[in-house]
């Protein structure tokens, strides 16, 4: 099969007829792509990005997005402060400078002048304001770190915001910086869509107003594309080499993924599954951008649930789970080892040996000591759509409950379905295999999102529905104090009360690969900012 050629198109006769020629040369099915083609979304340019996008749109309202349409909404909204590259230095975004007092729990910020909104409002302390006040009172996503944090925020003149805190937040700045919750929303734009108390979450479900280098300039549900172009007006400016426009094709099967890459029809796949990135590699004109990360990958347990609600019978499933088959069958061996709540590279990490290995004799003798001691009983795990890593994770713990008479049923949906019912502790599954990353540059980020008693469901990432009157005792603590050792204590102490709870089974944590055309470049990528890119920094070259 001829390959399409950088900045041009073969014609959609070509295309489709060799279709059939990729899939079987490459063992995968073609059905997917075939509609992309017959559809008009195959795309070559070189002033276009094209992104295959893993998971589909619910919404681009800033103050709702919590999951991997951040690699959109990063593009078109933007924060007050930032990190510097793939560092965890914070520097100035949409602030430019910012002072705390001596308790941390007072912040003022100078914002930047001369910026500009998409919709032509200006920057000014009250669009921060209206942002912060709306995300902490549709209370979803991000909105964990702030809304048992701030009692109020002032706007002492039209460049200067101040958040007045009813605690001590030593990582308030931290949190700032996160790419999801504090993106900055026009106030105008919220103003004039408002429909009743919804604060215009109809209308930034389907538009955007930010900040950004990027504008959303159409989102075709039918075919689940969205297109980004260039903000004329955008403070950074436009020299140097940027692209004029982002396309995202909404593309769940990560085997299409891998075809549309090869044949030149998308230049970035967020393909994670490890075996086709393996195959991805030994392909000419395609790299692998490969990086360490933050990002753990876990099985949550529904911690309020009978039987799940007994701590020795998830201790048990902890011990029936193959971590050492899990690491080579998903990831081929990628995968780093996961003590607790905290990726080995953040400096609170559990330094202990793994607390949890595949011992059978041991899971049946705690459950034999449990509620259910024979077992007997059933649990339900959901699964997001097409994607084979959480797949397989079930498959394992199927395989390993079934030997104490444990049965799971999975159950596969699409990630709106699933977030609308795992994010209620009364719809939610008993076990659902999460990949989850911290918000922010501070260990209290993960900890509070995956097991905090604010962040249950959608108003965090606390899938296990979990709580613990000490461990929110340390993280209040710790949260109070600037002393980096003695917080880095008091995180640790908090993670050996949530492993020995065992509200999850932490199974490893990742390591970032994307696969990507030879001739991209620019592209950077920060462990704490999820698995995301910098859309402005990327060109081809």
């Amino acid at each position: 099969m001829n390959r399409q050629t950088r900045g041009g198109r073969l014609s959609r006769r070509e295309l489709l007829r060799g279709v059939s020629l990729a899939g079987a040369a490459v063992g995968i099915g073609s059905a997917e792509l075939e509609r992309l083609i017959r559809a008009g979304r195959v795309i070559a340019k070189g002033d276009t990005l094209v992104v295959s996008q893993d998971t589909s749109v619910q919404t681009f309202d800033p103050q709702i997005v919590y999951d991997n349409t951040v690699r959109i909404t990063r593009g078109i909204y933007e924060t007050l402060v930032a990190l510097d590259g793939s560092t965890p230095r914070i520097i100035p975004k949409l602030a430019t400078a910012w002072s705390a007092s001596p308790d941390v729990k007072q912040w003022t910020l100078t914002l930047r002048p001369g910026v500009k909104f998409h919709d032509g409002a200006a920057l000014t302390s009250e669009a921060v304001k209206v942002t912060f006040d709306r995300l902490i009172k549709i209370n979803r996503g991000f909105a964990y770190a702030f809304k048992p944090v701030v009692a109020s925020i002032e706007t002492p003149d039209a460049m200067t915001v101040r958040f007045n805190l009813k605690d001590s937040d030593a990582a308030f700045l931290a949190k700032l910086a996160s790419i999801s919750g504090g993106l900055v929303v026009s106030p105008k734009a919220v103003a004039e869509h408002a429909s009743g108390d919804d604060l215009a979450q109809g209308w930034l479900r389907d538009h955007a107003a930010g900040t950004g280098p990027y504008m959303l300039e159409r989102w075709d549900k039918g075919q689940q594309q969205v297109t980004l172009s260039q903000f004329p007006g955008y403070w950074g400016g436009w020299q140097g080499s940027h692209f004029k426009r982002v396309i995202f094709q909404i593309v769940t099967e990560a085997s299409t993924q891998r075809l549309m890459l090869e044949r030149g029809d998308a230049d970035i796949a967020t393909v994670v599954a490890p075996d086709l990135i393996d195959a991805l590699a030994k392909q000419p004109g395609i790299k692998i951008a490969e990086n360490p990360t933050m990002r753990i990958f876990y099985i949550a347990m529904h911690c309020q649930r009978e039987p799940l609600k007994d701590p020795k019978i998830r201790q048990a499933l902890s011990y029936a789970f193959d971590y050492d088959g899990a690491r080579q069958a998903i990831f081929n061996g990628r995968l780093a080892p996961l003590n607790g709540p905290l990726p080995e590279n953040d400096p609170a990490h559990l330094v202990t040996a793994k607390p949890y290995k595949l011992d059978l004799a041991k899971a049946s003798q705690l459950l034999s000591e449990s509620s259910r001691p024979k077992g007997g009983f059933t649990l339900s795990l959901f699964l997001f759509q097409g994607d084979p890593t959480f797949r397989k994770a079930a498959e394992i713990l199927q395989a390993g409950l079934k030997e104490l008479n444990i049965q799971v049923t999975i159950q596969e949906m699409t990630s709106s379905v699933l977030l609308d019912k795992a994010g209620k502790p009364e719809t939610a599954p008993d076990l659902l295999p999460v990949r989850n990353y911290p918000d922010y540059a501070d260990p209290s980020a993960m900890i509070d999102a995956t097991f905090g008693r604010d962040s249950w469901g959608t108003a965090g990432w606390n899938f296990s529905f979990y709580a613990n009157d000490r461990v929110e005792r340390l993280l209040a603590g710790a949260n109070q104090i600037t002393a980096p050792m003695r917080r880095l204590q008091m995180f640790r102490e908090a993670q050996l009360v949530i492993v020995a709870e065992a509200p999850a089974i932490f199974i490893g944590t990742l390591i970032n690969r994307v696969p990507m055309r030879s001739d991209i470049q620019g592209f950077s990528y920060n462990p704490l900012l999820g698995n995301t890119f910098d859309l402005y920094g990327i060109h081809k070259g």
